[in-house]
């Protein structure tokens, strides 16, 4: 592997230094300790993408922050099928090598299917969605980021009757008729609902089952199962075996641009560049560990953010901390993504290594149904590492800084795999 060099030196360097700095020292009051300097590592990627891994000790803070261009480099939603989890590690495998940084996703079912709460469209497929409108974060069919709504446009049509259709891959059975597909999973589907109940087992374009009540049985690979509740059901009752069947999925438009790529999301915490009034409560005034979702006014650049909490070396953030630090790294948009012992962040070291640069809150990487992965179609591959803010006597083989070495420098930095690369020695996530 080429040497690795500084990136971002003389005065761009300490513009972005300085920025970062300033960002963790003036969060508000209630972060203990104001006195305290952010000990700051800088990563170049491919693309223009940079990864920042930050410990402020004095305030019981570490965070991870991975921020690029969109256009050189693209956001894509990482996940297979809804109700099966994975590690992220393993979510990420599937971007492959062009994934340069990934970071867990939606809120899920974690007690129960295991399903994201909200809305799901991949590659502008809808897979996870209702007639009602639900909030989405995502990109447009041209790459840029954007908020809004996902709303469900469908329909089924049994023996040649349209009937409009109310949900997709639903968690819960509502009034009306929902579909299930392949793309739902292992897990057993949602059986109980208030009124009658009837249901439609469908392949190579047929009912080749029809019952009273829901079973749970999986979705055949050619087919999907329709699930008619209250009225709805009643209209199908005389529906017999052999009868056709189809459904139609697309997504109805909320004044923007098509998605591309939809996941939910929990909270806003920029909206134009200013931080919403949080209620005062327990909730939002917990310091755990966050991942969040942030970008500029053009939804061209883009900011993934982890902080890691519930440790001694971190306490985490609140929700309004989270969007402050945000505000001051320049964002203008930001919402929160699934957070406690589900946050983590990825970052490719090296061609064939995408390792954990957070350090978990449970200790391990919890499965997740999905996550976000930045990604490049560079093929050429090399980390470059700029000197740490925090002082450290030169390296004899390059002459740089090297913080692993600092007496005293935060333990987040003298374990990151990050450095061992640098250095080195072998390469393995944090723990």
């Amino acid at each position: 592997m080429p040497a690795l060099r500084p990136r971002l030196t003389g005065r761009a360097g300490r513009r972005v230094g300085a920025a970062l700095a300033g960002a963790v020292l003036l969060l508000p009051a209630a972060v203990p300790d104001l006195t305290g300097q952010a000990r700051t590592e800088h990563y170049g990627l491919p693309a223009g993408a940079r990864l920042t891994v930050a410990d402020v000790p004095r305030q019981s803070l570490r965070y991870q922050l991975t921020e690029a261009a969109l256009g050189p480099a693209r956001l894509t939603s990482l996940g297979g099928r809804l109700s099966e989890r994975e590690s992220l590690s393993a979510l990420a495998d599937g971007a492959g090598p062009a994934a340069l940084a990934a970071v867990n996703g939606d809120f899920f079912d974690i007690h129960g299917t295991g399903v994201p709460l909200g809305p799901v469209i991949r590659d502008g497929q809808v897979l996870k969605a209702s007639a009602e409108p639900v909030r989405a974060v995502g990109t447009d069919r041209d790459g840029l980021l954007r908020r809004g709504l996902v709303r469900l446009a469908g329909a089924v049509s049994v023996g040649g009757t349209p009937y409009p259709l109310g949900c997709l891959n639903c968690r819960s059975l509502r009034p009306g008729l929902t579909v299930f597909t392949p793309d739902w999973g292992g897990a057993p589907r949602p059986v109980r609902a208030r009124g009658p109940v009837r249901q439609l087992t469908v392949s190579g374009g047929r009912a080749v089952d029809v019952r009273e009540g829901a079973d749970g049985r999986p979705v055949p690979g050619d087919g999907f199962v329709l699930v008619a509740v209250g009225r709805a059901a009643r209209a199908l009752s005389a529906v017999p075996p052999g009868a056709p069947v189809a459904f139609r999925a697309g997504q109805d438009g909320d004044g923007g641009t098509p998605w591309d790529l939809a996941i939910g999301y929990r909270g806003t915490l920029l909206r134009k560049g200013r931080v919403p009034a949080f209620p005062r409560t327990h909730r939002y005034e917990i310091r755990e560990p966050r991942t969040a979702l942030a970008w500029d006014a053009s939804g061209r650049r883009l900011w993934l953010l982890t902080v890691d909490g519930r440790s001694a070396g971190s306490a985490g953030l609140t929700i309004a901390e989270t969007a402050r630090l945000l505000q001051r790294l320049g964002a203008r948009n930001a919402v929160m993504l699934d957070g406690g012992g589900s946050t983590e962040m990825l970052a490719r070291t090296s061609p064939g290594t995408m390792a954990i640069v957070n350090a978990p809150s449970g200790g391990s990487e919890r499965p997740v149904p999905n996550g976000l992965a930045l990604v490049s179609p560079q093929s050429r591959f090399a980390l470059r590492r700029r000197p740490s803010r925090a002082s450290g006597r030169p390296s004899r083989a390059s002459g740089r800084s090297d913080p692993a070495a600092t007496p005293g420098a935060p333990a987040l930095l003298r374990r990151s795999s990050l450095l061992r690369l640098a250095t080195g020695a072998p390469s393995r996530p944090l723990r």
